[in-house]
């Protein structure tokens, strides 16, 4: 394998405009990530943070992850509602004095059964601030929607909980999109605006399961495509193959 054949493509994933031969488009890559939130990781994902430079931790102005619940933000139009609970760290670094900026990575948590690879799977990266929601009945509207998400929570929420906790608003700034192979998928980042206004474009949780984008296991010719290599099939036959590995259902 001639190793810089990878290079375009580590290049291409950190342009904003460049798209991995692009079979999804972007329009129907940011309706999937939409479907991906709303659907598709069970209202979980990864919440990071930076550490503060002057930190008293090991690490200090590094970034930090964890395991964290989310809920769509009510009539947002796709920002991020989070109970936000200030005796963790990764809250207490997006916090005053620090800045407000959080970074929530989502990957598509459905099982695709035998000969499927992770790698193909849809993730996005979502770049926004942190705003503590302070009117009682928007609170109220939050710990609704955040109990629909996750009735589990219950014992957690408000004043009763274990641990001090307020219902927080991540407004969204920037949308990353990694939707699988690059020969056949969109990476790259999507517009906000697009972004939004992809929410109006979104199937029901039925049609989207039931059509959901499927990446399935490369065969070894289908790697040496993804990675630039010579065939020695015809053009045709190695065509097909390749659109048998990811199907766009609109």
């Amino acid at each position: 394998m001639r190793w810089t054949s990878l290079l375009p493509l580590a290049l291409a994933a950190l342009s904003p405009s460049h798209v991995l031969a692009a079979r999804e488009t972007l329009d129907e890559a940011a309706v999937h990530v939409r479907e991906l939130i709303s659907y598709r990781a069970f209202n979980t994902g990864v919440l990071m943070s930076v550490f503060p430079d002057d930190a008293q931790v090991p690490v200090p102005g590094l970034p930090f992850g964890l395991q964290e619940y989310y809920a769509e933000y009510p009539d947002s139009n796709g920002d991020i509602l989070l109970l936000a609970m200030p005796i963790a760290a990764i809250y207490r670094n997006a916090l005053p004095p620090n800045p407000p900026n959080l970074t929530l990575t989502i990957n598509d948590m459905y099982g695709f059964g035998k000969g499927n690879l992770a790698a193909g799977r849809m993730r996005v990266a979502l770049y926004g601030t942190l705003e503590p929601v302070e009117d009682e009945n928007e609170a109220e509207r939050c710990h609704q929607a955040y109990l629909a998400a996750h009735p589990d929570a219950r014992g957690w929420i408000g004043a009763g909980g274990p641990h001090s906790n307020f219902f927080a608003r991540m407004r969204v700034n920037k949308v990353y999109a990694f939707n699988g192979f690059g020969d056949v998928a969109y990476i790259g980042w999507v517009p906000l605006d697009l972004y939004r206004e992809s929410g109006a474009k979104m199937r029901s949780a039925k049609e989207a399961h039931r059509d959901w984008p499927v990446p399935r296991q490369p065969e070894e010719a289908g790697l040496a495509t993804l990675f630039g290599e010579q065939l020695d099939q015809e053009e045709g036959e190695a065509e097909g193959k390749a659109k048998a590995r990811f199907r766009i259902q609109w």
